[in-house]
């Protein structure tokens, strides 16, 4: 695929609403072959519309959906669901109870009855699962389920997986396992895939880019490792992670935060409202001169990490995670050294500059 070829699917001023509620507004965003996606939000922000909205199974008021640069959605034409080629993978399974593994996998393959037996056999073995072609779905684990009905979606050779929420009936240990085990089945594919979760660990871990809607909006469209590190908005920064929000006040000239005073390259000081530091981007160390004060109020074990709150000898509470090698104790006095922080103006939009932290005197 070249620069110049349309992407695999192209969402274009994409809207949906339900008498009053708009579940989807003036969405857009591209997906290319073989990409994986994550859809990521609050419940009822409108990940599920627009999922239906790419499958065919919902018609858009506005905007539209296309597939190399054909329209296939949009309010006056729909290509149907099924000659669409994408498959759908859902929380519930949704396999036929009366059918066994195989015969669900073979479901949707056309050929030969050879053929058919032939591709069965490469996707039972590609989820490891060669053993249990004639078991029948309630003799199966929720999560053999699940992967007989990934390998059910991908039996008729797709472009496109949607994924709604397919992991979250699962225990914590197996959804960690199954997702990792069908991330790395559909990239050995080469399938793109759109997941839609309000877990953020599992968009993060799962897809190489991560779509955050909020009450029907894309807020922001990027790599999960940027969007963690620099959120376009404090929404963002407190949805996708935990995030320590300071208040910048400005006295006489000064941008003045409990952690220093703030000097930006480019734009004025004084546009900063508050700035955002994530609690594993704070270093504690011994009471230093020349670094902001605090004393540790409180210590909750979390395995890899230590969660710490540190109170400020201003006043203010920062939650910091550290590494369970280094023991603190309660009220233990320390210095507050941020690596990496992030400034937002007064409606909460990230300011696009560098910012230096000059420590208190």
């Amino acid at each position: 695929m070249t620069k110049t070829d349309p992407p695999l699917i192209e969402c274009t001023g994409l809207g949906k609403s339900y008498e009053t509620i708009e579940a989807v507004s003036e969405l857009g965003f591209e997906l290319e072959e073989s990409e994986s996606a994550s859809i990521l939000g609050p419940s009822g922000c409108g990940k599920s519309t627009l999922l239906r909205l790419i499958a065919g199974l919902d018609v858009p008021d506005r905007g539209s959906v296309s597939l190399y640069g054909k329209e296939i959605s949009t309010p006056q034409r729909m290509l149907p669901p099924e000659k669409r080629r994408f498959g759908m993978v859902f929380q519930d399974f949704a396999l036929f109870p009366h059918m066994s593994v195989g015969a669900n996998i073979a479901y949707g393959v056309r050929g030969s009855k050879a053929e058919k037996k032939k591709r069965v056999g490469e996707l039972l073995d590609l989820i490891s699962m060669p053993h249990l072609a004639g078991q029948m779905p309630h003799q199966l684990s929720g999560g053999e389920q699940q992967r007989v009905a990934v390998a059910r979606s991908l039996a008729p050779r797709p472009r496109l997986i949607l994924l709604d929420e397919p992991f979250s009936n699962l225990d914590y240990q197996l959804r960690v396992q199954l997702r990792r085990d069908i991330r790395d089945i559909l990239r050995q594919q080469g399938v793109a895939s759109l997941l839609v979760t309000h877990d953020q660990n599992e968009a993060i871990t799962f897809s190489e880019r991560m779509l955050l809607m909020n009450r029907g909006r894309l807020v922001q469209n990027g790599k999960p490792s940027e969007i963690y590190r620099y959120p376009k908005t404090l929404w963002a920064a407190r949805f996708v992670g935990e995030a320590n929000q300071l208040k910048v006040h400005h006295v006489e000239g000064n941008s003045q935060t409990p952690l220093g005073i703030l000097h930006f390259a480019k734009i004025s000081s004084d546009a900063a409202a508050s700035m955002m530091i994530r609690p594993e981007e704070i270093h504690l160390q011994p009471p230093e001169k020349g670094f902001p004060g605090g004393s540790i109020v409180s210590i909750e074990f979390a395995g890899p990490v230590q969660n710490l709150v540190v109170r400020l000898d201003s006043g203010e509470d920062l939650r910091v995670a550290t590494s369970p090698k280094r023991i603190w104790t309660e009220g233990e006095s320390v210095s507050v050294v941020p690596e990496h922080f992030q400034c937002y103006d007064d409606s909460g939009e990230r300011l696009d500059d560098e910012a230096d932290l000059t420590p208190p005197t």
